[in-house]
């Protein structure tokens, strides 16, 4: 049945509720996550590289010049060494070179999103003032708001170790599903002090990008990952652990920039 309002036109989806019902779901939604103040921000830096870097051993020397830029604020070399989660993700620097090598002399863009805001201003001073690696050319710093998230898209490989090894393909990707669910929850219980983990998995669909594992080098070894889309649900809870998951990585290893996503 198709109802009014006014001029707008309003169409029941299959659970009953019509857009207008969604929409003021959403807009709840993003008026809870201000009263938390627990919005994550985006940080793009533009920077010129001290040395080559081949891709494959880049998220290791990226993660390298993060953690010796939090070297230089005690409060960040503190959380550097905790064993919790950081709460924090990086892509990769952009464009990505024809020869698969970052070049000295050129400029490069890195974007790091993370749910503290003093974490990011941290490292970006130190990146300025000190000799980490990188020269800065220009940075930029924005609160990224929610809005409805219907997708997530993982840019950097995911990492899912299954005792003592990497998750692959036949491991099943119900058990990668599970994995994601429990990890977020995680998360978000370190981010919203008093969030209770749903029932049910907040993932309605889950596709497996790759055909073979993703493999990238780490301290010497290689690291196997996966590359997903994901269909979120349209729940509150769900809707919060999609940002959680935006904001802070998916699965593991986000300090060194696995589990970076975009959001549909």
């Amino acid at each position: 049945m198709v109802q009014y309002v006014s001029d707008a036109y309003i169409a029941p989806n299959k659970k009953g509720l019509s857009f207008l019902a969604l929409a003021s779901k959403y807009i709840y939604l993003e008026e809870v996550i201000k009263i938390k103040n627990v919005n994550y921000h985006d940080m793009s830096l533009t920077f010129i590289p001290n040395t080559d870097i081949p891709l494959k051993y880049c998220n290791e020397w990226m993660s390298k010049v993060i953690s010796k830029a939090m070297s230089f604020d005690e409060k960040l070399r503190i959380k550097h060494k905790k064993n919790t989660f950081k709460l924090y993700v990086f892509d990769l620097p952009r464009p990505f070179e024809r020869e698969k090598i970052y070049f000295s002399g050129r400029a490069y863009v890195v974007r790091i999103r993370s749910f503290d805001l003093a974490f990011l201003l941290g490292i970006r001073n130190a990146l300025k003032n000190e000799d980490c690696g990188v020269k800065i050319m220009s940075s930029n710093i924005v609160p990224v708001s929610y809005k409805p998230i219907t997708t997530l898209i993982t840019l950097s490989p995911i990492i899912c170790t299954l005792n003592d090894k990497y998750w692959v393909k036949e491991d099943g990707i119900l058990t990668l599903r599970d994995k994601i669910f429990s990890n977020a929850c995680r998360k978000a219980k370190a981010i919203y002090k008093d969030f209770e983990e749903p029932e049910e998995n907040f993932i309605e669909g889950i596709i497996q990008l790759n055909k073979i594992p993703v493999s990238t080098k780490y301290k010497g070894a290689s690291l196997l990952g996966a590359k997903v889309e994901v269909t979120i649900k349209g729940d509150e809870k769900s809707q919060m652990l999609a940002y959680t998951v935006l904001g802070a990585g998916m699965l593991e290893k986000n300090s060194i920039g696995y589990g970076f996503c975009i959001a549909k």
